[in-house]
């Protein structure tokens, strides 16, 4: 029987069917068949290749400079990082909306509605396949920049481990949890072009912080989350160059930055749930 017999024959709407949710991997595997063979990756690939060849352009000029307090590898990998506040919004932003331009215009909106995935399942799936893609654009150079700092000879402070770890997951952590809020908003939003702006905006202000010395207030929102995260401490030697070290404990920057991950992957999602129920 329809819900429209049902609604005149009792007087009440028929309940909604309750939507299936598979699991993650499930979910990225049909958001991944979905994206197979379009413009999707090669968008990816060269985030990738842009973000690498920035980091490699940067860690050329300082292999090459003359001056031994310069050649620091933490230094080297902290001009890395900075890049996460500034492009993981604006990739994000692209990447995100791309995703959802492809679903929408293919009319697969409809078709995993069809199969009972509801928007929140739709949106995990789409979180694991764009959010890990913006951040390998950033994991990768954070991982390969100290290790070659380290086999040219630079100095390395501290424990090497941490040094190639702590920035790369904690700059990782960072572009996934942007990429959940820029996730949020290219599903809500139909103009792409106002979550692109949003992005643009987030990275210019996340980007400001460590120059305002205001790096707390990344707390605030995703995109400063890796200012207020951040693995480095700022120092001047005594021939008066900048130089960077790691934090006294590192590791407690990966573990603030998954929880922020985890606090900013759970209000979008209860957004894109609201915006579900209300439908």
């Amino acid at each position: 029987m329809s819900g429209a017999a049902v609604f005149a024959a009792t007087g009440r709407r028929p309940p909604r069917p309750r939507a299936k949710t598979g699991s993650p991997f499930t979910l990225a595997r049909l958001e991944l068949l979905k994206v197979r063979g379009s413009s999707f990756w090669w968008m990816l690939l060269g985030m990738m290749l842009l973000v690498s060849a920035w980091a490699g352009m940067a860690f050329m000029k300082r292999a090459g400079s003359p001056v031994p307090a310069l050649r620091s590898a933490a230094l080297a990998d902290g001009e890395v990082y900075q890049v996460v506040s500034l492009l993981a919004p604006i990739l994000a932003a692209l990447l995100t909306s791309r995703i959802a331009v492809l679903e929408t215009s293919e009319r697969m909106n409809l078709t995993w509605l069809s199969f009972g995935q509801s928007d929140a399942a739709r949106f995990v799936g789409k979180l694991i396949v764009a959010g890990t893609g913006v951040g390998l654009c950033f994991l990768i150079p954070l991982l390969w920049v100290p290790i070659a700092a380290k086999a040219l000879g630079f100095t390395v402070a501290g424990s090497f481990a941490a040094l190639v770890w702590v920035p790369a997951l904690t700059g990782f952590l960072s572009a996934t949890a942007t990429s959940a809020v820029q996730l949020m908003f290219s599903m809500m939003i139909d103009k792409q072009a106002i979550g692109l702006g949003l992005g643009v905006i987030a990275g210019v202000l996340g980007s400001g912080l460590g120059a305002m010395n205001r790096p707390a207030l990344g707390w605030l929102f995703p995109a400063g989350l890796s200012s207020a995260a951040s693995p480095f401490v700022r120092s001047v030697d005594a021939g008066g160059n900048a130089t960077m070290l790691l934090a006294a404990r590192p590791w407690m920057a990966v573990a603030s930055a998954a929880m922020a991950f985890l606090g900013w992957t759970l209000v979008s999602m209860v957004v894109v749930k609201v915006k579900e129920s209300r439908r």
